[in-house]
């Protein structure tokens, strides 16, 4: 199994609120490339059937051994910002 983070090009959701928004996609999978199809056709998880119809780009920023009880964990700690690379790698410029 494999944990993976998709990083969105542009924030979605509320516009009002910056907690209102994600711009990240925190997964697991058994077959990560079949997922990763998934998303890309929007037929996997809802947020991305969202991103996706909105022509938001996005692209895979990280991958974790790990499956569904690593991603609990991921996504617990409430801070994929912190996880991605995109994201760090703008915010040191």
């Amino acid at each position: 199994m494999t944990c993976y983070l998709i990083h969105f090009a542009s924030p979605i959701g509320n516009s009002d609120s910056a907690r209102g928004q994600a711009q990240h996609y925190l997964g697991s999978a058994d077959d990560l490339d079949k997922r990763l199809a998934e998303h890309r056709k929007g037929t996997g998880a809802r947020l991305m059937q969202v991103v996706t119809e909105k022509g938001i780009d996005w692209e895979l920023a990280r991958t974790w051994e790990g499956g569904r009880k690593e991603e609990r964990q991921l996504k617990r700690r409430k801070n994929s910002r912190e996880l991605c690379p995109i994201c760090l790698q703008e915010d040191s410029k």
